[in-house]
């Protein structure tokens, strides 16, 4: 299906349809059991398990990512309350998650040419934050791979717990003693509406994250431990196994539009795309980073032009409104960021003459 020619949309989810999905519904009806872990949501969680390469219990399910953080944090963290370090340049689920665990968050600045938290630098600048540090919670910018040995080194040298952020990285994500949340959002590039799955392979911490999930039921009906409602409905699992049926049909869709934006903007000077989007990868957005701070001047020009954009992450955690009175350092490089990073549109049925339309568009804004 090809992209009307009036308007390019920012995005258009495409999850699976009625008819792959019925026969899990189906089976739904038969068992009766519509949460608190029935079949279908063990089999889907069996099922990431296995696509990750881990045992089936190191990857737990969640009602949504957000959820996830906030249960992730609270098992992992040191300290019941103090600071959380984060990135400002941050989806803001990041640090209200935080905040729904007990923590404050406290913003530091990103490297300029990953996007993202530098564990080495961030080693050098712990001496200048003053208060108790519980957490800190790296995160990978839309979908970019997340070095975890280097997070692993990280709290080897420091003691400061970590907890992945990892949200849009699906497809470059990996297991590991550290806790990674993955968003299962609509949006994103295995998405099942709402849901999202933590990855560890820590046997004590991912027994804790499983029964936070679950109001601290550790063993039997007691709560042991802090915890919430975060579990993932039969009916969501039945969209996530339908939709991992179709997944290689999907990610190479995916990887295919990303080809063609890399190629389609191969001669354009004055940018360049985010990391972590290449020929290979998929990813559920596409941004590119101007080597001058038109961000908004871009996108109002392309709205103008029938071509939706989108700042994701605005102008950074540190400047919305709910995080004002938030702690952190200097944040020049996010500030930097927010000037000049835009969302373009990115889906599955983008086709080349609309990448063309959008490329053309750009270098009409660029050129004034």
């Amino acid at each position: 299906m090809s992209v009307p020619a009036s308007r390019i949309p920012l995005m258009r989810p495409k999850l699976p349809d009625a008819t792959s999905i019925f026969p899990y519904l189906e089976e739904i009806d038969r068992n009766r059991r519509y949460s608190n872990f029935g079949p279908m949501e063990r089999l889907f969680e069996a099922r990431l398990a296995g696509h990750f390469d881990l045992a089936e219990h190191q990857a737990v399910c969640v009602s949504n990512c957000t959820l996830g953080l906030e249960v992730s944090l609270r098992m992992t963290a040191r300290y019941p309350s103090g600071y959380c370090l984060m990135p400002s340049f941050t989806f803001v689920a990041t640090a209200h998650a935080a905040v729904s665990a007990g923590f404050e968050p406290y913003f530091l600045d990103v490297d300029p040419n990953t996007w993202a938290l530098d564990p080495e630098a961030i080693c050098n600048r712990l001496s200048r934050i003053q208060g108790p540090i519980a957490a800190i919670m790296p995160v990978a910018p839309f979908g970019a791979p997340v070095e975890i040995s280097r997070w692993t080194t990280f709290t080897r040298k420091t003691s400061i717990p970590v907890v992945l952020d990892a949200a849009a990285s699906f497809d470059k994500a990996k297991g590991g003693r550290i806790p990674l949340v993955l968003s299962l959002h609509a949006t994103k590039v295995l998405g099942i509406g709402e849901g999202g799955v933590v990855l560890c392979t820590n046997e004590e911490l991912i027994k804790k994250i499983r029964a936070g999930r679950n109001f601290g039921f550790l063993e039997g009906r007691s709560a042991n431990l802090p915890g919430t409602n975060a579990k993932l409905s039969e009916y969501n699992a039945a969209v996530g196994l339908a939709a991992l049926d179709r997944w290689k049909v999907k990610r190479q869709a995916n990887v295919m539009v990303a080809r063609e934006y890399l190629d389609v903007f191969s001669g354009v000077s004055g940018l360049r795309f985010g990391p972590g989007f290449s020929k290979g990868a998929a990813n559920s957005t596409c941004n590119v980073q101007f080597e001058a701070p038109i961000a908004n001047r871009v996108i109002k020009r392309l709205d103008s032009m029938g071509i939706e954009s989108r700042k994701w992450w605005n102008n950074g955690c540190h400047n919305e409104p709910n995080f004002l009175g938030c702690s952190g350092e200097e944040l020049q490089v996010t500030q930097f960021l927010a000037d000049r990073v835009v969302g373009l549109p990115f889906f599955e049925e983008l086709n080349r003459p609309a990448i063309i339309r959008i490329r053309d568009a750009i270098e009409s804004v660029m050129s004034r």
